[in-house]
């Protein structure tokens, strides 16, 4: 009997996917170069060697991108927050985020859904959280190159949740609103007052407060605030 193979564990281990024929330039954007190093070897072994993986420059709190454009950035997010969205969010010189596709990685899974609704209105293609398996990392990576998005369940059943309220709620406008109340309605989210409306509309003010008193009513809110709200929602 011949004696059986045990393969060393220090022997390379095959990537977790098969690698795509295409060469993807892969930019990296963190402080931590020590993880940066990490990410670069792991991704390249993963992915492939044919692709390109390299740390991207910051300065200022923005991307300098010495290309005209990378098939994916991965962002660290670590420590990111609403308020430093639209700061360190910045491309600088780089193409518009729609066509640069981004990422962010390190994200602390409790970071909440207006974090996330945030990132993707930036046009980010995909979250990755602190406690993210290898190979959902690695999958979810090889799936945004392959012109994908890659969000929890959760976030997608919120937004498409969201989608089908305001759908209802424009629906449910349309119904029930007037032409001149929802002008009202809309004047009123805009911050306006009931003697600007009633300049702007050829009515006098007790005419605009009546209009307020049917839409307050056919729209379930109580006052400005509520209505704003519900325009932000809906409409």
């Amino acid at each position: 009997m011949s004696p059986r193979i045990v393969p060393s564990r220090f022997e390379e281990e095959p990537p977790l996917f098969e690698p795509r024929a295409e060469c993807f330039q892969i930019g990296l954007v963190s402080h931590n170069l020590f993880q940066n190093k990490l990410l670069q070897a792991m991704l390249a072994a993963e992915l492939g060697g044919a692709h390109q993986v390299a740390e991207v420059a910051i300065r200022d709190r923005a991307v300098i991108v010495e290309r005209p454009s990378w098939d994916l950035v991965l962002w660290d997010g670590y420590g990111l927050n609403l308020e430093e969205m639209n700061v360190k969010l910045r491309l600088g010189d780089a193409p518009d985020p729609i066509e640069q596709a981004m990422a962010l990685f390190n994200v602390d899974p409790d970071v909440g859904t207006a974090f996330e609704r945030r990132v993707i209105e930036r046009c980010i293609r995909g979250i990755f959280y602190l406690d993210e398996p290898l190979d959902r990392f690695i999958k979810g990576v090889k799936a945004i190159l392959q012109g994908e998005l890659w969000f929890s369940r959760k976030i997608t059943s919120k937004i498409l949740m969201d989608i089908h309220y305001r759908r209802a709620g424009i629906a449910a406008a349309e119904a029930m609103l007037t032409a001149r109340e929802k002008e009202i309605l809309i004047a009123i989210a805009s911050g306006a007052s009931n003697s600007s409306i009633a300049e702007e509309c050829f009515i006098s003010p007790n005419t605009v407060k009546t209009h307020l008193y049917n839409i307050y009513k056919k729209i379930g809110v109580k006052n400005r605030l509520e209505a704003t709200l519900w325009v932000a929602r809906y409409l």
